[in-house]
């Protein structure tokens, strides 16, 4: 009977065991997400994104990256976290959006051409964060897949965002020649987005270069075709371009068509930057046409929306238009109200921009002191597991060791000194800049309403607010915390005071990309030198070309600094106060100098630090 009851009870096991696992996976059935609903939820989610409904389209695409991965649908799964990266990026949450680009990038593990749109969305976020050099390594992958691939679509946006960054960098040149790669890639496909894309670029990089009759030939072509395509905000930016170079061009009667067919677009279309970007160019252009009646109307619009919306930049133009509308009518109690709230508000974006540069090196600070007590630690952990061999030499060497104690003291001395009268140099100049802006300045801007007030001629005013600009201007250069916090790029400009260079020095100046300086010394000192050259260059040299270029080899810093000028005896101009301040920052530097100039033969100079 055992023998029968064992089988019977087993088998009675085995049914029990294959109903619950058929039961179990029924159920896995039920639960798991059906591919349909996803697919429903990216959609609701993409679609509340265009209606600008940013956080329920971010519900309904985290719910669906979720459903994705319950499902182990990989597909849904990239294209959710796709989505999900675009939508924070358009809220400019970039590191968000780049950590959903980078995620999903782990499920696009098969094909490389599922990766060419990931990398190519990194790469814009990378830019519109300002890391350019992370822009540009995804930019170069895209690049090359594309190319492999023959994804000649891709290919085009790729040149696209190469120009866009090299512009960005003030490299004309490059990104002009990055733009027309893609745009003839474009017409080659029939891409008109792309191609729309392109001859807009174009077009702007001429206006920046203020060859506005090239510029309305691309911007006139863009919106040829933008009218073709339809799209009311991209007419509205289309008509922008066109009526601004119009107007630069001082054809006021199409301006004022292409303007106000900009505004109309940009209403229709709920596009508050364009609308108050076409308002202020509308009140600049009646400026000129004297309908001030109009020009007030369009200009109030402008900053009232733009103080609505809280774009300070939006502000500051519409601000500086009202105040020449209000000096064009001689009403310089208005003019004068309107020039302090753009100084205000110019000074707040200046100073706003300072302190996240303070928070950037203050983050770098930090990480490089961490450095330097790791390094310490493991320079000390070394020296104890040698002691006794480094006292062995140590005892060896004593006595050949006194005679260079002296010259190394001594030289050590020299460098102190030498250090201690360049930072003294320095403190001089920051105060001497915070001096002007918060006096000298501030007096002239009380000067100017006294003068208002005793009714003297606005012509006067004018200079003297323009002095008054310029003093500021010095201010900033002079200010050594100020620049220290700036990238090199945008120290070296505003320390050269570019916005108020000589229109008559062709200036050449070359910064590689990414090129930046952390040592505080060594940034501060090159750009002191800079300027020292560049003084020397237009107060003794009577130069008319100046070039300037830095280079990076290794660890090395180079500046080469050449101007056509009538040069100068080196032996008797070592006397002057200007190149014994050079000689000192370059001993300061410990860098290697090679001066070659005499009388009329210009200057040529190089320093590796």
């Amino acid at each position: 009977m055992k023998l029968y009851l064992l089988p019977k009870f087993l088998f009675c096991k085995l049914i029990v065991c294959v109903f619950t696992l058929i039961l179990s996976k029924t159920l896995v059935a039920e639960n798991k997400p059906d591919r349909e609903e996803i697919i429903k939820l990216i959609t609701s989610g993409i679609n509340h994104w265009k209606q600008h409904a940013y956080d329920s389209a971010y519900v309904y695409l985290l719910e669906s990256e979720r459903r994705a991965v319950q499902a182990k649908d990989t597909q849904l799964i990239v294209v959710s976290l796709n989505n999900l990266g675009g939508l924070e990026s358009s809220r400019a949450n970039y590191k968000n959006g780049i950590e959903c680009f980078q995620k999903s990038l782990k499920y696009n593990l098969n094909t490389n051409s599922s990766k060419l749109n990931t990398f190519l969305n990194i790469s814009k976020a990378y830019r519109k964060m300002g890391d350019y050099e992370s822009a540009l390594s995804y930019l170069y992958k895209t690049k090359d897949i594309a190319e492999r691939l023959q994804q000649n679509k891709e290919l085009a946006e790729s040149y696209n965002e190469f120009g866009i960054i090299k512009k960005l960098q003030r490299n004309y040149e490059e990104a002009l020649s990055y733009y027309k790669e893609s745009l003839k890639i474009a017409r080659a496909l029939d891409y008109k987005k792309g191609i729309v894309g392109a001859l807009n670029n174009i077009g702007n990089v001429y206006k920046e270069q203020k060859n506005y009759s090239k510029s309305l030939l691309y911007f006139n072509e863009a919106l040829n075709l933008k009218l073709e395509l339809g799209d009311k905000k991209y007419l509205a930016s289309a008509f922008l371009n066109v009526g601004e170079v119009q107007m630069k061009l001082n054809d006021f009667i199409n301006a004022e068509r292409s303007l106000k067919k900009a505004l109309n677009f940009s209403k229709d279309s709920n596009n508050k930057e364009l609308e108050i970007t076409s308002s202020f160019l509308l009140g600049e252009m009646f400026i000129y046409k004297k309908n001030f009646s109009q020009s007030k109307l369009f200009l109030h619009q402008a900053y009232e929306k733009a103080e609505l919306i809280g774009a300070l930049d939006l502000q500051k133009e519409a601000l500086l238009r009202l105040k020449n509308l209000y000096a064009a009518q001689n009403k310089g109690k208005e003019a004068l109200a309107y020039y302090d709230k753009y100084i205000s508000i110019k000074d707040s974006i200046f100073n706003t921009e300072i302190m996240q540069h303070m928070q950037e090196m203050e983050t770098r600070y930090q990480t490089r002191e961490k450095e330097q007590q790791i390094e310490v630690l493991n320079i000390e952990k070394e020296a104890k597991a040698n002691e006794s061999f480094y006292m062995k030499i140590v005892l060896g060497v004593f006595l050949f060791s006194l005679l260079p104690i002296g010259f190394f003291v001594k030289q050590r001395q020299k460098t102190r000194i030498l250090k201690e009268r360049v930072a003294a140099s320095n403190r001089e100049c920051t105060k001497l800049g915070m001096e002007l802006h918060d006096s000298i300045s501030g007096s002239l801007t009380y000067l100017c309403r006294s003068m208002e007030k005793e009714s003297v001629g606005e012509s006067f005013v004018d200079q003297l607010r323009q002095v008054s600009d310029e003093v500021r201007g010095i201010s900033h250069q002079l200010n050594m915390t100020a620049i220290a916090n700036q990238e090199f790029r945008d120290a070296l400009s505003d320390s050269l005071q570019l916005d108020h260079f000589p229109e008559d020095i062709d200036l050449k100046i070359y910064v590689p990309d990414g090129f930046e300086i952390d040592d505080y010394e060594k940034k501060i000192n090159l750009i002191r030198i800079v300027q020292e050259l560049k003084t020397n260059s237009l107060k003794h040299g009577n130069a008319s070309s100046i070039v300037i270029s830095f280079s990076r080899l290794q660890n090395k810093v180079g500046l080469e600094y050449t101007d056509n000028g009538i040069g100068f005896d080196l032996k008797e101009a070592k006397k002057g106060n200007g190149l014994i301040n050079i000689q000192e920052r370059v001993e300061l530097l410990s860098g290697k100098l090679d001066w070659q100039t005499s009388p009329g033969n210009g200057v040529s100079f190089h320093l590796t630090v």
